[in-house]
């Protein structure tokens, strides 16, 4: 089996969940699956892959996709949909076998409504023009959108508090005021006694904040029983000391690691015990091979990891795959609840049910593409693959 072609399609989605689908041909007939960088050309990788045998996946990881980053996980997620297919076995099947035939999602709620980048500034500059906290982050905002995920079946969910706010006394400065400090502490408790005792809640920070008043957020809330508190501050390749503070210093869990890229960069992170939990992007951690390292590491210092990914259902349901056969995994994100084309767009439609993923056991991903609905999304006349 040799490659012969690579095509994507154009951008899909909205705001900053942009995705670009992929598509990789051979000349067997059979047709990869996987997802690429929305704006990137497609050309450097059809130098690379066309003539290759597209099933030694290790060889393409270790000569090519590794230097790709994010992009190359993409396309391995291709390479294993193709292999799948050859073979005739689902892609969690070629990495040992499942060990769950759901998978959870927890549901990332942003604040009290969907994030984006544009928006965020926007609110910011508004904010620090009018003085006023915008609704969309008053913690009746947070309260109502909590009610809406869990009456959907999400047994997590997790809410962003570094949001734009009137009481921050310098721009740049991460210090946390008073009146800040009690807001946040605030929409947690609430959160808590809305979702009630059962229900796993996150809370992320994206390390906005310095470590004194970060760590004086983690401790005021020790009574809340959080999975966990992600970022609270910065982290720094090199330095973990800091974060490594926090967690001696408090009984919240702290995770991190979605910015993270290959197993080799959360070494140190875990000999410091720096964090109680892992979040590796699935595309950008390095695909199937660097997660399975990851979290292989994270099991050996008893660690479970939460994956990240804010791309499309392809990297999602490959996720799910892997999700699938990872002993301590504990739950996978989902970013996308606010974008309806994430549960229109295979044909396996709203794949996320009461809160989980049944894993596929069609050969490779064991999902298609639903083209006449992705089309629509296009403007008209404009063709799917390139």
């Amino acid at each position: 089996m040799r490659v012969t072609d690579v095509k994507v399609t154009p951008s899909l989605g909205e705001a900053n969940r942009n995705w670009t689908l992929l598509k990789i041909f051979t000349d067997e007939g059979i047709v990869g699956l996987g997802e690429w960088i929305p704006g990137a050309s497609v050309e450097p990788l059809k130098q690379i892959l066309v003539g290759r045998d597209p099933r030694n996946i290790n060889a393409l990881h270790h000569d090519h996709l590794w230097q790709m980053q994010g992009r190359g996980a993409g396309v391995e997620i291709a390479l294993w949909d193709l292999k799948g297919k050859h073979l005739g076995v689902p892609m969690h099947e070629l990495l040992g076998g499942k060990l769950r035939d759901r998978v959870r999602i927890y549901c990332d709620c942003h604040a009290g409504a969907h994030w984006t980048l544009q928006e965020y500034d926007r609110r910011w500059e508004e904010t620090r023009s009018s003085g006023d906290l915008d609704p969309v982050y008053e913690t009746e905002a947070y309260l109502a959108a909590a009610r809406e995920v869990v009456a959907e079946g999400f047994t997590a969910v997790k809410f962003d508090l570094d949001v734009a706010n009137p009481w921050k006394m310098d721009r740049y400065d991460r210090s946390i005021s008073r009146r800040q400090h009690e807001h946040i502490i605030t929409t947690i408790e609430q959160l808590r006694q809305t979702v009630g005792p059962y229900v796993d809640l996150s809370i992320d920070l994206h390390g906005s904040f310095n470590l004194a008043d970060a760590l004086r957020v983690c401790k005021d809330v020790e009574h809340l029983d959080l999975l966990w508190l992600e970022d609270p501050i910065r982290w720094e390749w090199g330095n973990v000391d800091a974060l490594a503070k926090i967690c001696m210093q408090t009984e919240t869990p702290i995770c991190t690691g979605e910015i993270f890229y290959g197993a080799k960069m959360f070494r140190e992170l875990l000999e410091r015990q720096a964090c109680d939990l892992l979040e590796p992007d699935i595309p950008n951690s390095g695909g199937a091979i660097e997660i399975r390292r990851i979290a292989e590491l994270a099991e050996m210092y008893h660690m479970s990891i939460a994956p990240h990914y804010m791309k499309s259902p392809v990297t999602g349901m490959a996720a799910v795959h892997i999700c699938a056969t990872i002993p301590n995994f504990l739950a996978l994100e989902h970013h996308s609840r606010n974008i309806p084309l994430w549960g229109r767009m295979l044909d396996i439609k709203e794949p996320i049910q009461q809160g989980y993923v049944t894993v596929p056991d069609g050969p490779g991903l064991g999902i298609e593409l639903d083209e006449a609905e992705i089309s629509k999304a296009l403007p008209a006349g404009t063709p799917l693959w390139s």
